[in-house]
């Protein structure tokens, strides 16, 4: 009785791995969506951006060709501010479980001079993920001038799981040869949680996740304005979310086929 029970359990384990990713979600016609709008601003100084001195990481040489100052340091502005607008923010609705299309194949990463880069979008500092989907690291350095990294710069992206002033580990992988690509499920198990990888090789390459569980998000274009359509009719709480500077919500109420606004202004904490 116990080997029946061993094995049934072995055999249910081996099903739910091999199970498709089943979403709370569904998809439903809206034929009376509308449409949210809105702009990102920042109020106030914005802060210094944070500088690494290139000789304390591996690949200096290398990595010296981007975002460098001339001086030996790379130069890391996590918030971007131009003419008062906020880039870098995710903008998004969690409480409709029933709407348009949600089509989300995962999330892309590559590596490109020691930094890490958001494919698909307008940010290179934030993008989002949906739990229990893949997210995809692609290395793409590699550097011919030194022996010890012309296949490859060898990078260690480590995942975390954020919450509030608590992390934990996701992940951690080395991803040594160019061309190489480190693919994983996104595990997050605190609701309010987000996600952040670090490159324990280059401490300076850091790139933000937003979990989103539906097609109702945006993350906003440079001059900090976004816009989300096909909203079923309703009043929601939006939220902003910005990696360094926090979350902000306010309440939209979206008429059938009509339009609805809803700004945001950040400051430096």
């Amino acid at each position: 009785m116990k080997g029946f029970i061993a094995a049934f359990g072995l055999a249910v384990a081996v099903s739910l791995i091999g199970a498709p990713i089943v979403s709370a979600y569904e998809e439903a016609p809206v034929p009376d969506g509308g449409t949210i709008t809105g702009k990102v601003s920042f109020k106030g100084a914005v802060p210094a951006p944070k500088e690494f001195d290139f000789a304390k990481f591996p690949n200096s040489k290398f990595c010296e060709q981007a975002d460098s100052d001339g001086k030996g340091h790379r130069i890391v502005q996590q918030v971007n501010v131009k003419n008062g607008a906020l880039t870098d923010v995710v903008v998004f609705i969690e409480e409709i479980e029933k709407g348009k299309p949600f089509k989300f194949e995962g999330t892309d990463v590559k590596t490109d001079l020691c930094r890490f880069k958001v494919q698909g979008g307008p940010s290179t500092l934030t993008g989002v993920v949906v739990k229990k989907a893949e997210i995809r690291i692609l290395n793409t350095d590699a550097d011919p001038t030194d022996p010890k990294a012309a296949t490859g710069v060898l990078h260690n992206p480590h995942a975390y799981e954020q919450s509030g002033a608590n992390s934990s580990t996701i992940f951690n992988l080395p991803l040594p040869e160019k061309g190489q690509v480190i693919k994983k499920p996104v595990v997050l198990r605190k609701k309010e949680s987000t996600m952040k990888i670090q490159c324990d090789q280059h401490n300076y390459m850091e790139v933000y996740f937003q979990p989103v569980s539906n097609p109702y998000y945006a993350i906003v274009n440079e001059d900090g304005t976004f816009s989300i359509d096909g909203v079923p009719p309703g009043t929601y709480e939006i939220h902003a979310f910005h990696p360094i500077l926090g979350a902000q919500e306010a309440k939209v109420t979206v008429p059938a086929k009509g339009k609805a606004t809803a700004d945001f202004a950040f400051a430096a904490k």
